[in-house]
């Protein structure tokens, strides 16, 4: 059959969009006449009014994470659902809302629907849509109303090989596995005045540290990154870059309250390509297991990410290659069983899983200065 509109349902993850970027270069490249769509799952606003003008659904404005989308070549049109909506909705209200969304996909007529997250209203919305061929993952609740479902898992080689190999399925020519960001020159314009009066200068390596995540127990511990920003800047290491958006205002200031140097801090807001022009510009970026790390990595600059004992399985990513260094607790977990991680942070503490907490400040500091080629 031909093949004219597609549309893929994606997650709103900085994260997650970053990584769907090869799948959508592979469907751009295998089928180049098809008008490609990304109808993108909000769990945060963005924007000046914070919320979605008209309804659950509307175009994309560009702003927050779905510029990713917005500023890609290999995507026509990007829709945004405002999933906090929805759920504030209630009864008669929030059924009017979903099918909202369901009248657009009956309305954009896909040909193929890509559900590239394996839950139910994915699928609903692919199989409500009248698309005659939806693709999503075998194991779950749904797949009987999926036409091809191949047997994968996110955490079986990881999450940009998952959306990979979803686009492959559907018979797309998948030839490379990086990703991609770029960057706007009005973003590069300013990120270039910011540092020049900041004073950024000279040949000392700039590192952005962005301790931001999307969890607590995802953010090594504020004052840890406060003593590894010192000791970097105090060896004249680095030149360090404290990078946090709307969202992490709290950890941001936790981490400034325990700093003893001074330190340029920047918060992009909802603009992903400030923070990609700002990331592009450094040497390297630290950061825990959040989207800014893949950010980083999509423009050139290499990361090192300090996340808890497994997130590797989903997140390590090894089509980065050694640009992308992990850093895990190695130690035994008292709070969780063998082989898993329960993201418990120790009583007490407001950050940090127990096996992220394993990580000292020594350790974070001599990966850096392997990165940085520092190590003498």
């Amino acid at each position: 059959m031909s093949i004219q509109r597609i549309l893929f349902c994606a997650e709103g993850q900085l994260g997650d969009l970053l990584l769907l970027t090869p799948a959508l270069r592979a469907t751009r490249e295998s089928f180049s006449r098809s008008r490609i769509t990304v109808l993108v799952v909000q769990r945060r606003r963005y924007g000046a009014n914070g919320g979605s003008p008209g309804g659950v659904l509307h175009h994309s404005s560009g702003e927050g994470t779905a510029a990713v989308m917005t500023d890609s070549a290999y995507v026509d049109e990007v829709i945004e659902v405002d999933r906090p909506l929805i759920r504030s909705l209630k009864g008669l209200a929030r059924l009017r809302a979903e099918w909202e969304i369901v009248r657009f996909l009956r309305k954009a007529k896909p040909d193929l629907v890509f559900c590239t997250f394996p839950q139910d209203r994915f699928v609903l919305w692919a199989f409500l849509s009248g698309a005659p061929l939806r693709v999503g993952q075998k194991r779950q609740g749904l797949s009987r109303l999926l036409t091809i479902a191949p047997d994968l898992e996110r955490g079986r080689g990881g999450v940009l090989r998952y959306y990979a190999d979803l686009a492959a399925a559907a018979g797309a020519d998948v030839r490379h596995y990086g990703t991609e960001y770029s960057v706007p020159e009005p973003a590069r314009a300013w990120a270039e005045e910011l540092l020049r009066a900041g004073g950024v200068r000279g040949t000392v390596p700039l590192v952005a540290v962005h301790p931001g995540a999307t969890g607590p127990y995802k953010v090594w511990p504020p004052e840890r990154f406060a003593a590894l920003i010192d000791g970097l800047q105090a060896s004249g290491v680095a030149r360090v870059i404290l990078s946090g958006s709307d969202f992490d205002r709290e950890i941001v200031r936790s981490v400034r309250e325990h700093l003893t140097s001074g330190v340029l801090e920047v918060n992009p807001g909802g603009s992903v390509a400030r923070l990609a022009a700002l990331l592009e510009r450094c040497a390297l970026t630290v950061a825990n297991d959040s989207g800014p790390r893949h950010l980083s990595l999509a423009v050139g600059t290499p990361a090192l990410a300090i996340i808890s004992r497994f997130q590797d399985r989903e997140w390590g990513i090894p089509e980065y290659g050694k640009s992308s260094v992990l850093l895990q607790g190695a130690g035994i977990c008292p709070d969780c069983p063998e082989g898993e991680c329960n993201n418990i942070v120790p009583p007490g503490e407001k950050y940090g899983s127990t096996c992220m907490r394993m990580i000292s400040v020594e350790e974070a500091s001599a990966m850096v200065r392997v990165q940085l080629g520092a190590v003498t």
